[in-house]
């Protein structure tokens, strides 16, 4: 092993033995979420009262549980995975609804540190969700199958309201009993029709994109734990209706399949924005842009979870059903998006409507959901994260489209050359100044397909920028800056530098896949006098919450 590679072993190693020591509660297994590197203390919430609670949410430390699993494939040591196992025991063991089988956990719930109640942010308390958390079900299925079990369907109990026209809701109710034959209660009925576009299902819940990944992630692993074909089945269906509400000629993503129903009559207020007043695009930029303003094909906001933590997940679960339609509707749905969307000369993302209609420039006429009046629409520089699922969809799919949309971009990102009818590396580069998890990723997939010893060493570089961008020496933990104070133990970095070590060992495909950048708390907090809803990225870490929301310049 290289000097470079020992010292970054140790590094890690240090990194999850500083998470297991500074974090762990006095009064139990459980984690802190977050450490300040200047006291040593855990991170807390700080309700609009003043009241601090150290947080413990479970669903916030999935990426450190998968990294304990990890360290321990790549180090033999199989403590760190004892560790995790213990952890998510006493978890299971206390933190369970009886009646609706969730776990109090989320974005909105987490477990005081120290007395260990359950508590929320007051705006949001005592809901269930979940957002691209993807939580790692097969740490928990091995250490309690039959609570594990149990909780995907009650997960799907609780967040789906009607099952024929799938109206969904992202808050979960606890103590709410189901039935244990959940699946085959009902049968997978037509939702949206592509014919009847630009009209989607109206629907009272909100039928987000992210947080439907999380159950349809939920109910694969529920049939790869029992084998029930009907959840199998539902997993599908609901996917397919994001397939299904695309744009009909540009095949580009949407971020619902349905638009919220008006239940009450719309204020003359137009920064009340509450789904009950119905579809938010339409109000705000409807009679501006008519049909195409549904909120379903906004990409001028949040497409991070569309063309990243989406396609990852979903390609995940294509793969372990073997379902090779599935893969086709993923990789369809990136081929779409970066067509339009990539400016591949700038090598910018473009705000757009999925019509492919160019927003660059506009200003918003009113205030709404999307923004304030005189805010301008302008591009963001494209992201290296984003050749992770394009690589994965190039791999799974053997797709000629996306082999050249790789090369293009990862010779774009001056990362190197590719041969675009194979992927198989011609040069790459010795120097990058990209600090990316998500790109050590891209890069590690791209060696498993065609092991290249320079794929490595660019993975190497980046992950040298990493250090020196994000290690704290002192904690031996990692920051999103290193001016910050507090670091969140479930960021991707340590996890992406323990993936080389296991590239290089030739036991990566041994490592549990990185799905996301980890989990959030949401909820209200005093900032500066005013009561406002924030995430614990921007407020405690001070690491925006990930989204590729495109940069605007407001005029007021």
């Amino acid at each position: 092993m290289s000097e470079f590679r020992s010292s970054r072993l140790a590094i890690v190693t240090r990194f999850y033995q500083q998470a297991l020591a500074l974090a762990h509660s006095e009064h139990s297994p459980l984690l802190a979420d977050g450490i300040c590197v200047t006291t040593g203390e855990p991170v807390c919430w700080t309700y609009p009262d003043g009241r601090r609670a150290p947080m413990s949410n479970f669903a916030s430390q999935q990426n450190l549980m998968r990294g304990l699993t990890a360290m321990s494939v790549v180090t033999g040591d199989d403590n760190f995975r004892q560790q995790a196992q213990q952890i998510a025991a006493y978890f299971l063991d206390h933190y369970v609804d009886e009646e609706s089988g969730l776990f109090q956990w989320g974005g909105h719930l987490f477990v005081h540190l120290n007395s260990g109640h359950p508590e929320g942010p007051e705006s949001k308390a005592r809901v269930h969700e979940l957002k691209h958390h993807f939580p790692y079900y097969d740490l928990l299925h091995q250490i309690r199958p039959e609570v594990t079990q149990n909780y995907l369907k009650g997960f799907w109990a609780a967040h789906v309201t009607d099952w024929e026209k799938l109206d969904l809701t992202r808050h979960g109710e606890y103590e709410q009993s189901f039935p244990q034959d959940i699946f085959q209660r009902y049968r997978p009925e037509a939702v949206v029709d592509p014919s009847l576009w630009p009209q989607l299902p109206e629907t009272v819940g909100l039928t987000f994109v992210n947080a439907s990944t999380d159950l349809i992630y939920a109910a694969v692993h529920y049939y790869r734990y029992t084998g029930d074909q009907d959840a199998l089945q539902w997993a599908k269906h609901l996917y397919r209706q994001f397939v299904l509400a695309r744009h009909p000629e540009t095949g580009m993503p949407v971020y619902q399949f349905s638009s919220p129903m008006q239940r009450e009559p719309v204020p003359d207020d137009d920064r009340l924005t509450y789904s009950w007043f119905g579809d938010r695009a339409a109000r705000q930029f409807g009679p501006e842009f008519g049909g195409i303003a549904r909120e379903a094909n906004v990409l001028f906001r949040d497409c991070w979870p569309l063309i990243v933590d989406n396609p990852l997940a979903m390609m995940t679960c294509a793969q372990q059903v073997q379902d090779q339609q599935w893969l086709d509707w993923v990789a369809d749905g990136l081929k779409s998006y970066f067509r339009y969307a990539w400016d591949e000369k700038a090598n910018q993302m473009i705000p757009m409507w999925n019509d492919g209609q160019d927003m660059t420039g506009y200003t918003f006429v009113r205030d709404g959901y999307y923004g304030n009046k005189g805010t301008t629409l302008s591009r963001l520089p494209a992201d290296p994260a984003y050749l992770l699922p394009l690589v994965k969809a190039a791999l799974l799919t053997n797709d000629t489209e996306l082999y050249g949309l790789v090369a293009r971009m990862f010779a774009r990102f001056g990362l190197g050359e590719m041969d675009a009818a194979t992927l198989v590396p011609v040069r790459i580069a010795t120097e990058t100044s990209f600090a990316s998890a998500y790109l050590i990723f891209a890069l590690l997939e791209l060696n498993q397909q065609h092991p290249y010893p320079d794929l490595l060493r660019l993975a190497d570089v980046v992950a040298g920028n990493l250090l020196e961008q994000h290690y704290h020496a002192g904690s031996g933990l990692f920051m999103a800056h290193p001016q910050h104070d507090n670091a969140r133990l479930d960021d991707p970095v340590p996890y992406a530098l323990l993936a080389i070590e296991a590239a290089y060992q030739q036991n990566y495909d041994q490592i549990p896949p990185l799905f996301s950048t980890g989990g959030y708390l949401h909820g209200e907090q005093r900032i500066a006098g005013e009561i406002k809803v924030v995430y614990d990225r921007d407020v405690i870490y001070s690491q925006p919450y990930p989204e590729m929301a495109m940069s605007t310049e407001s005029a007021s």
